[in-house]
């Protein structure tokens, strides 16, 4: 295995020897008594090992002190501070920025979307999307008896790295399609890790106002890029001006989940200039959960406290270490560069992993694989990809480095 420098970790007080296990951590319990041995290393749903910012953590208990955990409601703070995020890391102008709607996570907002589209055409509809993607994507069609339209990723090769491309040919003859009336896209992508272009982002949406296809672009992952200097994000939001119908089609929608961590408080966002489509949005979630007095606590000290951005510029160190970790472990392994291809994401916490050849030669999926020997990695098949599997990185190096062994052992008895 190779060795390579470990950052200062996001939290150095907390992070250095936390324990998630028996803490009902999804992650890290749901697959304890897996394997052969000692229970495997869990790299696989996408939360981090990482205390959330202390300010978050400060919040979140002062609202637990209180004792009382009635409705709530975002305050003007937080309505103001979500705008701002909404203008200065989406795109949006300031005046669509106000056309909001709180959420309970982003999974009930590709519901409430794909439903949307039904009320706005008055007829089922078929939702596409682009794969592999996160499971929830596809998800939303099968929850509200849709069918779908699974666009693949065009895939191209440099050595072991596999990087993704939209196949514009295949996306333009799905989007003609009449009955195609929404297009749940990802930017950046999971689990692919690309951002796109902005040339990209136009093209794909010029392409909806063309089709009259509803674009909800669920831009959770925005601020884990992990080097924007090289590529630059940008929002659907930012493309309203120039892409005369696309505010009457859009749909965005994020959060501060993956960011700082706090998935487990459900609060999430929607931003949906068009007045007539918002209220379809709205009325097709209109049995959404509450978002929890946490959930707004944890969400409003993310957005607005200095030391907040600290954290996330520690993190981002962090994470682009580890990224690249997984590169030159993968890469100096000879049985990995010939069954395997793998990401180097531009963004988020997630490689995935093509194991088409390693299936080949096992004739079982991956995930069943790796697990046996000592790591839990994401299943490939529900992200439409089932010869393939992901890789969480957003942990110590001393976790990713067990996980990563159990990889390299995979290999070995391939």
């Amino acid at each position: 295995m190779t060795i390579a420098s470990t950052p200062e970790l996001p939290n150095p007080s907390l992070d250095a020897s936390s324990s998630r296990r028996g803490t009902m951590s999804r992650k890290w319990d749901r697959y304890a008594s897996r394997g052969s041995g000692a229970a495997p290393t869990p790299l696989w749903v996408a939360d981090m090992d990482f205390a959330a910012p202390r300010a978050v953590v400060d919040a979140v208990t002062t609202v637990a002190r209180r004792g009382v955990y009635g409705y709530a409601d975002p305050s003007p703070a937080m309505e103001a501070a979500a705008r701002e995020v909404l203008v200065a890391r989406h795109g949006f102008g300031a005046s669509d920025a106000t056309s909001t709607r709180w959420l309970p996570g982003l999974n009930p907002g590709l519901n409430h979307a794909a439903r949307a589209a039904t009320r706005k055409y008055g007829t089922a509809v078929t939702v596409a999307s682009c794969t592999p993607i996160y499971p929830p994507f596809l998800y939303a069609s099968r929850n509200n008896a849709m069918n779908r339209i699974e666009v693949p990723l065009a895939r191209r090769r440099e050595g072991g790295v596999e990087r993704y491309d939209v196949d514009w040919e295949a996306l333009d003859e799905t989007l003609a399609r009449d009955e195609v009336k929404i297009l749940l896209w990802c930017n950046p992508h999971n689990p692919v890790g690309r951002v796109w272009t902005r040339a990209e982002m136009t093209r794909v949406a010029s392409m909806c106002v063309a089709r009259d296809v509803i674009l909800c672009s669920d831009e959770v992952w925005r601020d884990l890029i992990l080097d924007e200097a090289a590529t630059p994000f940008c929002g659907a939001g930012s493309l309203c001006d120039d892409v005369e119908g696309l505010r009457e089609r859009l749909i965005v929608l994020t959060s501060p989940s993956k960011t700082y961590n706090v998935a487990g408080c459900d609060v999430a966002l929607a931003c949906v200039p068009d007045k007539a489509l918002r209220l379809h949005f709205a009325r097709a979630g209109s049995d959404k959960a509450e978002i929890t007095p946490f959930g707004y606590a944890a969400c409003l000290a993310a957005y607005t406290d200095p030391s907040c951005e600290e954290w996330r510029q520690r993190l981002l160190t962090y994470l682009r270490a580890n990224r690249d970790h997984i590169a030159e472990t993968l890469a100096a392994n000879a049985t990995a560069r010939e069954l395997l291809t793998w990401t180097v994401p531009d963004a988020s916490y997630l490689t995935w992993v093509n194991c088409e050849r390693l299936v080949d030669r096992i004739g079982r999926s991956p995930f069943d694989h790796f697990i046996d020997h000592g790591v839990v990695l994401s299943d490939g098949a529900p992200f439409s990809a089932p010869r393939s599997c992901r890789i969480n990185f957003g942990t110590r190096r001393d976790i990713l480095d067990r996980g990563l062994r159990g990889i390299e052992l995979g290999l070995e008895n391939a």
